[in-house]
């Protein structure tokens, strides 16, 4: 798996304190904006309104990943968060799985089949067949549409996807502090977390690690 920043929001307690400021300012949103105020004094406001529960004025933050070398498993549970969410997802229908009988597609292997040799070899064969009638399947003249349904979830896929930040906090919330999310998402939404926090730290205490280990 590998998850990278492409882009986001290039302040996060600029932006929110504008948003936040408006609502209770006879000032226009142009004039806060130019204000001169303290980063102290932007970081108590972002603190007091997240704290309360006033997260609206973090959806005006947004964020982009790349993420590659996930399965389709991982794909199936990160769609289910929708609100504030945006996904554009290497195709099945277009991309072709493996290299044509030169090898088998990319795929993830769960941690709890690595090591051990019966089912490492239960696994790849099942890989290894797959890729096999998948390849059968196009060379009949199949579509690879119609061809990729003999793949398994643990396939690997790559895409694009933007959040706000209220939306990585929703599924921080249910993907890595509250437990039993599967390993893989729960891997992939902590990147993405450390990633944002990496570049605006203040963030650290609402991405808590404390609550993040198995």
């Amino acid at each position: 798996m590998k998850v990278e920043l492409l882009q986001c929001t290039p302040d996060f307690l600029q932006v929110i304190w504008c948003a936040a400021r408006t609502c209770y300012s006879s000032l226009s949103p142009l004039e806060l904006w130019r204000a001169e105020v303290s980063r102290e004094e932007k970081l108590r406001l972002a603190r007091q309104v997240i704290n309360s529960g006033h997260l609206s004025v973090t959806e005006h933050c947004t964020m982009t990943f790349g993420v590659e070398g996930v399965s389709r498993t991982l794909l199936a549970q990160y769609s289910r968060h929708r609100i504030g969410v945006s996904l554009s997802v290497q195709s099945q229908r277009h991309v072709r799985a493996g290299d044509a009988g030169e090898g088998v597609f990319a795929h993830v292997v769960p941690p709890r089949i690595q090591g051990n040799p019966e089912a490492e070899d239960l696994f790849f064969t099942a890989m290894d067949g797959a890729q096999t009638y998948y390849d059968r399947l196009v060379a009949l003249g199949i579509r690879k549409e119609d061809a990729r349904f003999v793949l398994p979830g643990g396939a690997a896929t790559n895409f694009v996807t933007s959040l706000n930040l209220r939306s990585l906090m929703d599924v921080y919330q249910k993907r890595v502090a509250i437990p039993g999310a599967q390993w893989e998402i729960k891997a992939m939404v902590q990147e993405m977390a450390d990633l944002i926090v990496a570049r605006e730290p203040w963030l650290a205490e609402y991405f808590s690690s404390e609550v993040r280990r198995d």
